[in-house]
């Protein structure tokens, strides 16, 4: 795989002083402003799990009420 070095990612403004800053620079060079990082992605068994978690919880809450 080539990465290519001169590659533009975009620009994203700092909210401390306003410069255009790099999307992939992690701090503005001028006021050192850190960028904060992304989120994770939710772990797909969590998900899952949490799905399972609320299909129970209905067939409990059905079988209470009926």
């Amino acid at each position: 795989m080539r990465i290519e070095a001169d590659k533009n990612f975009g620009t994203r403004e700092c909210p401390s002083c306003g410069l255009e800053v790099a999307i992939n620079e992690n701090r503005c060079p001028v006021c050192d402003y850190e960028f904060p990082n992304p989120p994770a992605p939710p772990r797909p068994l969590a998900v899952v799990g949490w799905v399972l978690f609320g299909i129970l919880l209905a067939a409990i809450l059905i079988t209470l009420i009926f």
